[in-house]
C-alpha cells in the first residue's frame, strides 16, 4: 500500500506541474463517459460459456497545449462463472488513469506522444510513441514502454486487493501502415516485444466503412511458450477478426462540460482461447484499432 500511495503522489504532482504550465485560454472541455466491456469463453468445463460484462464509466480532462487527463473504471455488472479461479473480475476496480502530452513537429512530419501513470491489461509505467506520416499512402509508427504490474480493487465486502509490483518489463513495437484511399483497405504490419516477455510478428487487413471497420488478423509469435491453465502452447500462431463500431454522437462537442456514451464498442474474436500472449496495453480509455492512438491527420481521418 506504502507503495501505492507513492505512485499515486508522484503521479498528482506531475499533473499539478502540467496543470501550472497550461494558459488558462487554453483549457479544454471535460468529457465524462461510459461504455461495456463484453468478456466470454468456452473454456470451463462446469458450464457451457462463461460471461463477464463489465460498464466502464471514464473521464478525459483536456488540459490544453496538447496535455490531456484521462481514467477510467470497471464495475462488474455479470460474473456468470467467468474465470472462476479468478475473484478480480469480480471488483469493482481501477482501469487507467494517465497523463499524456502530444507533441507535434509539423515541419518536419513528426508526432510523439508521452504517457505515463496506470494503463489498461494492469499495467503501470511510462510508455513512448512516434508517427511518421510518410505520403498520404505510408505511416511509419513506433512504441516503447516500460511497465509493471498494478492492481486496485474491491468488492466492498472487505476482500480488495492493492499491488504495485516492481518487476518492470522493457515492451516495444515497430510497424507500418498503408493506406488504399480508393477501397478504405488498410494494412499494418508491426513486430514487438510484450508484456509477458515473447516476441511475435501481425498483420492486420481493415476494411473501413462509415462508422465501422473490420478487421483480420494474424500473429507469429517467437521465443518461448508461455504456460497456461487452458492451453500448453505448443503451437506459435493466433489469428482472428475484430469489429470496431464507432456510436454517436460522431462529431465533436464544443461545450465545457460533455456527457456520452464511449466513442466505440469492440467485438474481438481469437482462434486461441486463452489472450496472454503477444498483449500490450493501452494509455487512452478509448484507444482502438481503427483510429490512431495520437492527432495524426492519416488514413480515413486525413480530411478531418
Amino acid at each position: 500500500m506504502k507503495k501505492l500511495f507513492l505512485f499515486l503522489l508522484v503521479s498528482l504532482l506531475a499533473i499539478q506541474q502540467a496543470i501550472a504550465q497550461t494558459h488558462e485560454k487554453n483549457t479544454g472541455q471535460v468529457e465524462v463517459f461510459c461504455g461495456a466491456e463484453l468478456l466470454y469463453a468456452d473454456t470451463n468445463w462446469l458450464r457451457l460459456f462463461d460471461v463477464q460484462v463489465n460498464a466502464t464509466p471514464g473521464v478525459r480532462w483536456h488540459l490544453g497545449n496538447d496535455w490531456t487527463i484521462a481514467a477510467q473504471g470497471l464495475i462488474p455488472v455479470v460474473s456468470d462463472g467467468y474465470t472462476y479461479r479468478d475473484v478480480h473480475n469480480k471488483f469493482w476496480r481501477g482501469n487507467m488513469a494517465v497523463l499524456s502530452k502530444q507533441l507535434h513537429f509539423n515541419k518536419v512530419n513528426q508526432h510523439v506522444k508521452l504517457t505515463g501513470g496506470w494503463f489498461s491489461n494492469k499495467r503501470y509505467g511510462a510508455d513512448v510513441r512516434w508517427m511518421w506520416p510518410v505520403t498520404d499512402w505510408l505511416l511509419l509508427q513506433a512504441q516503447a514502454g516500460l511497465t509493471a504490474y498494478w492492481m486496485l480493487g474491491t468488492d466492498f465486502k472487505g476482500n480488495y486487493r492493492a499491488d504495485l509490483d516492481e518487476s518492470f518489463t522493457l515492451t516495444g513495437m515497430a510497424g507500418a501502415n498503408v493506406f488504399l484511399p480508393s477501397w478504405n483497405i488498410e494494412f499494418r504490419a508491426s513486430v514487438g516485444r510484450y508484456v509477458a516477455g515473447d516476441y511475435g510478428s501481425q498483420v492486420d487487413v481493415m476494411r473501413h466503412f462509415g462508422h465501422c471497420t473490420l478487421l483480420m488478423f494474424a500473429q507469429l509469435r517467437m521465443g518461448e511458450r508461455l504456460a497456461s491453465e487452458f492451453d500448453s502452447y505448443t503451437h506459435s500462431t493466433n489469428g482472428g477478426f475484430k469489429v470496431i463500431m464507432m456510436l454517436p454522437p460522431y462529431k465533436k462537442s464544443t461545450k465545457k462540460w460533455v456527457v456520452r456514451p464511449a466513442s466505440n464498442f469492440r467485438l474481438t474474436n481469437n482462434l486461441r482461447a486463452d489472450q496472454k500472449p503477444m498483449k500490450l496495453y493501452t494509455t487512452d480509455p478509448e484507444e482502438n484499432e481503427r483510429e490512431l492512438p495520437m492527432d495524426v491527420k492519416w488514413g480515413i481521418n486525413g480530411d478531418e
